[in-house]
């Protein structure tokens, strides 16, 4: 049951990097609407809308007919995302000699492509470790229950989506404004993430029994992951300000200390404590990246970025 579900996903992929890239020019070039409404909203509602057409024709409700329902979304919002970053970019910058420095962009985006990729390892290896050790039932929980932070993950990434940009303006030649805007943009993550984190709390186990009954089982899970969500939450988008303050090489370490140290854990906690123990190896990474990265944003910067202590604590 996972190896044709494997294959087919492995076709959305080149659509998925295509999508990527695209984000990434327009977000340099602050063209918000191109750069997130295609995966953020166009794509998740045209899988819907896909998956319930191709169930209302005949196809069967199995994760086979959902990954072609993902498929065709994914290269429609691609494809229209191309043809709408491209105009503009044609549009705004004209014609002329152009020269890749290669060795220059290779130097500097292996690290942040490292961090990407420790990233999200990090965020799917408790889901891939409680796969290896227990029964694909407890998967299914624990999968949908670590999705269900989808809504507190939420405002971290867009908060991430929006300021970087903002941190390449202010790192050079302006550090005050960089440090002030940076102490602010943790109190954007911070309270807005502890407030999903509470409304998921009170609102999972409904949200969980949409999965089916025997979903409401990871219930209980929420309070420790949440703990953890939050936790990284406090410090801010710290990876997009040391990554956008061409310090990316330190951030790629931190994150694949925190890899290391999560897969450690998963692999003691698992066999012990069940799903309780991938919960907390969970939640004890995400507090120990949340601390390693403000630790190095304060060494590397001088910048404060924790939401309870204060601007002069970093004397």
């Amino acid at each position: 049951y996972y190896v044709v579900p494997f294959i087919l996903g492995l076709i959305c992929m080149p659509m998925i990097a295509m999508s990527d890239l695209l984000q990434g020019l327009a977000r340099a070039n602050s063209w918000a609407l191109f750069a997130l409404a295609p995966t953020y909203l166009v794509r998740p509602v045209l899988i819907l809308a896909l998956m319930a057409l191709m169930l209302l024709v005949g196809f069967a409700p199995d994760a086979r007919t959902a990954i072609f329902a993902s498929i065709a979304a994914a290269y429609a919002t691609t494809l229209g995302q191309l043809i709408g970053v491209t105009t503009r970019m044609d549009r705004n910058i004209p014609a002329g000699p152009k020269k890749v420095h290669f060795a220059q962009w290779f130097l500097v985006s292996l690290p942040i492509f490292l961090v990407e990729g420790f990233f999200f390892l990090l965020t799917n290896a408790d889901v891939l470790m409680v796969g290896a050790y227990m029964k694909p039932d407890d998967v299914a929980v624990y999968f949908a229950t670590v999705k269900t932070l989808a809504l507190v993950h939420f405002v971290y990434f867009a908060v991430k989506a929006g300021v970087a940009q903002r941190y390449v303006q202010f790192t050079h030649g302006e550090p005050e404004k960089l440090a002030a805007f940076a102490r602010e943009t943790v109190s954007w993550t911070f309270w807005p993430s502890l407030a999903m984190a509470l409304l998921v709390l009170v609102l999972g186990e409904p949200m969980l029994s949409l999965f089916g009954a025997e979903f409401v089982a990871g219930y209980p899970l929420l309070f420790l992951l949440v703990f953890g969500v939050v936790a990284r939450a406090a410090v801010g988008p710290c990876e997009s300000l040391l990554t956008m303050s061409g310090n990316q090489n330190i951030c790629a370490a931190v994150y694949a200390m925190t890899l290391a140290f999560n897969i450690g854990l998963n692999l003691v906690l698992i066999p012990l404590f069940g799903l309780w123990g991938a919960a907390m190896a969970t939640a004890f990474a995400m507090i120990f990246e949340a601390g390693a990265l403000s630790f190095t944003v304060w060494r590397k910067l001088g910048i404060v970025m924790a939401i309870f202590v204060a601007a002069e604590g970093a004397a």
